[in-house]
Formats: C-alpha cells, structure tokens, sequence
C-alpha cells in the first residue's frame, strides 16, 4: 500500500548533481585482459590437437580420430583468432545519461552477456507499473538465475507500455570504470520523480543508502553472511542423515529450510526495519518525516 511508503527528502543538490550528460567509461583493461586469457587458452588448446596426430599412440587409431584432432585444431586456433583480433580495441556496453533520456547499447559479441540491442528511453515516457508492485524494483535475470536486474516500465513509440531490463551488473566498476556515478545518477533521476516507488532491493542491490545517498554496504554483506549460515547449516543437516531411513529423512531438511527462513527474516527486520517498505521520495521544499 502507498499509505505505508518511507517518505524521504530529495534535496536539490542531487537533482542539480544529475543534471547533464554522463558517460559510461568501458572498463577496456578488464575486457582486454579477459580477450588475452580467453585467446592464450583457446591457442593452447588449438596448438594441443594439432600435436596430438604426432604422438605413436594416436598413430595407431583410426583416421576419424586424427581428423578430428586436426578438426579441434583449427577450431581452438580459429576461436583464438577471433578473441585476439579485437584485443586492442574489443567491444563493449555502451551506457549514458542526459537531461532527455537513457541510452545504452549492446554490441555483438559472444564474450558480452546478453543479445544486441540498442535503446534510448526518455525520462518522460517511465511510467509506474500497473501491477501495484514497486514501479522501479529488481527481479532474477532468469528463473535459474543467480544475478539481478533493475526493472522499471516505459512507453514506447507506439504508445504500448514496455517492461525495461537492465542487469545490475552494467553499473559495476568491472563494466564501466564510473559505474559508480552512472547508478548514482540513474538513481537520482528516476527518484526525481515523486509518483515512482521504489522497491528496496533497488538501493541494497546498488548499495547507496537512500536516505544520504551514500555508498552503503552492510545490507548486502548482512544477505550474504545470512546466505552462507542457511548453507552451513543445511549442509551439517545434510551430513548427519540417516540414510536409511528413506523418505523420513528428508523432514530434517525441509525442518532445516523453514527455520533458517523463519530465523532469517526475523533477523532481517530486526536488523534493518527501514526496509520493510517501499521508498518514495518527494522534493526538499516538501520534506516529511518517514
């Protein structure tokens, strides 16, 4: 319910702070170095198969076995011309943010996770979401995924209203060498905005506490200290089974699950009741008490 958002205070420094054009500067050493691996052990690989019809062992197996050797061959060393041909100039995510909208492309290239794509959303055309969840929030990549994405919704040029998926990861230091800024800024922008909710996760995900706008990180080390215990303790669960008791063996596990669950979120509101809510801001002229 809106009635029960955290009210925070949006001054007019950042507002003024996310005002401009901003760049994302490509972490071009990072992806360099991963080309340079990549192409060494894909080279290695090639230069192993192609050696390997002249030892005696392999002499002596049929001739489908060599040519496939030679096959391998020219595959590893093939890959590893292709990987190293864009050593000094690979590419890479392309981000940035102006006074009229966001922008952010993605080339093709099989080292760049996700497909090629290229969008420019303006500021003008996010739009709250119409299933009453937070309007800016996060979601797994996938249903198998580990990683997260930052979701928001926009109308396009047709005037259909479109779910917009960003990884989080784009705003890393690994992705761009001011993926501290572009979050920031993005953050900025989108709270700048008084009808949009934000879903908590947004701000422990991008670790930048909402209220200071500061880097934050104790809610993010706190879910994966909390992440590793429910591990430990499933594992000394798992390690102490009977197993020959059958399918009543699996109750110490599901017993195991829900107590870690039911302990995890217990802690959690202990520890951080701040966040139990979504986060609205509203302009400083305004400013209310959450």
């Amino acid at each position: 319910m809106a009635s029960q958002d955290r009210l925070l205070p949006l001054s007019n420094r950042f507002l003024q702070m996310a005002s401009g054009d901003l760049a994302g500067q490509a972490n071009l050493k990072r992806l360099r170095a991963i080309h340079l691996i990549i192409g060494a052990l894909t080279a290695l690989f090639g230069l192993l198969m192609l050696a390997m019809p002249l030892f005696a062992d392999i002499q002596n197996k049929p001739v489908a076995g060599i040519l496939l050797c030679l096959f391998l061959a020219a595959l590893g060393l093939g890959g590893s011309y292709a990987v190293l041909r864009n050593w000094r100039h690979p590419p890479h995510h392309e981000l940035s943010l102006s006074d009229e909208a966001l922008h952010y492309k993605t080339p093709s290239s099989w080292l760049l996770d996700g497909p090629r794509q290229e969008r420019t959303i303006a500021w003008r055309d996010i739009v709250p979401a119409a299933d009453g969840q937070p309007d800016v929030r996060t979601e797994f990549t996938t249903s198998q995924g580990v990683t997260r994405d930052l979701v928001f919704w926009h109308r396009d040029a047709q005037g259909t209203v479109r779910m917009q998926r960003i990884p989080l990861r784009r705003f890393s230091r690994g992705t761009f060498v001011n993926g501290d800024e572009l979050k920031l800024a993005l953050l900025v922008r989108l709270a700048s905005r008084p009808d949009l909710r934000f879903a908590p996760s947004v701000f422990i995900g991008m670790r930048i506490d909402p209220a200071s706008w500061r880097p934050m990180s104790k809610p993010l080390l706190a879910q994966a200290l909390g992440g590793l215990a429910s591990m430990a303790i499933l594992l000394a669960t798992v390690w102490n089974l009977d197993v020959g008791a059958g399918a009543s063996s699996l109750l110490p596990i599901l017993a195991a699950m829900l107590c870690c669950a039911i302990a995890g979120t217990l802690l959690w509101h202990c520890l951080f009741p701040q966040w139990r809510h979504p986060i609205r801001f509203q302009p400083i002229e305004t400013e209310a008490r959450d």
